[in-house]
């Protein structure tokens, strides 16, 4: 990623910057979504059974978090800060309870909306989208916090927050598919039994979970520079705590702009 990280970005510079951030830190991105969600899968293949897909959906639980971690990822690319498994994950200390109540309450509005009628379903989708960022970005522990933090942010850009989630979604849901298809085929030819063809269907989810997040970060930084001009606070803040040389101190008297 050679432009400016911190700048405004249409629905499809977000999508482009999404994949071009998977691809070059896909070992970070990978490790962490197979340290968080890899055990359950194992797992619940050598069990197997009604026990087996018990253990697989109790994998949910922990998606905020391999979420949440990714977000972090992007939070450090895009503040040119050293990309790590352990510093990720260290990164994230504190703030395991508060994403996964996040995210149970996220879907239950988002449900809720959807039983009544699809519009408000989307609106609830659109205003709490980034409650997640607000606490793993923000430190936002408490719901109410993390909601109201989402909300202010999606004040005004409706349009744009919901116009980049369905483009990203699409994307990213052809990319699965793709995915899904061209292993199909190779299992059908491979002749790779039904558990064995489900583990590496599971595995591959789990490499592409964290492409979703990633454009929700992108979303959320996106929206505090259009909203807080957040690019230019975070120019001023490393301009001031920029070391002044005495060359530098010459050019400046002399008007010359650096």
């Amino acid at each position: 990623m050679t432009d400016p990280l911190l700048r405004p970005r249409s629905a499809m510079e977000i999508v482009d910057a999404t994949f071009r951030l998977y691809r070059l830190h896909f070992s970070v991105l990978a490790s962490i979504a197979l340290i968080l969600l890899g055990p359950f899968t194992i797992l619940s293949t050598i069990v197997g059974g009604t026990t087996g897909t018990l253990i697989d959906r109790a994998s949910g639980l922990l998606m905020p978090i391999v979420s949440g971690a990714t977000v972090l990822v992007v939070a450090n690319v895009l503040h040119g800060t050293e990309v790590s498994v352990r510093g990720t994950l260290a990164q994230l200390d504190g703030a395991w309870g508060s994403l996964i109540l996040v995210a149970i309450i996220q879907n239950f509005l988002m449900i809720i909306g959807l039983i009544f009628l699809i519009v408000p379903g989307v609106i609830a989708v659109v205003w709490t989208f980034a409650a997640p960022m607000a606490v793993v970005v923000e430190g936002a522990r408490d719901s109410s916090t993390a909601f109201g933090r989402a909300r202010q942010l999606a004040r005004g850009q409706f349009g744009h927050i919901l116009g980049t989630m369905l483009l990203s979604g699409v994307a990213i849901m052809a990319l699965l598919f793709s995915a899904v298809i061209a292993f199909g085929i190779i299992a059908g030819l491979a002749h790779i039994g039904e558990t064995a063809s489900g583990f590496v269907s599971s595995v591959l989810f789990i490499l592409l979970f964290p492409i979703f997040a990633i454009s929700s970060g992108l979303l959320y930084f996106d929206l505090r520079i259009r909203a807080e001009a957040y690019d230019i606070e975070r120019l001023a803040s490393a301009l001031d705590s920029a070391p002044v040389t005495p060359s530098a101190q010459h050019d400046s008297t002399s008007g010359t702009l650096l």
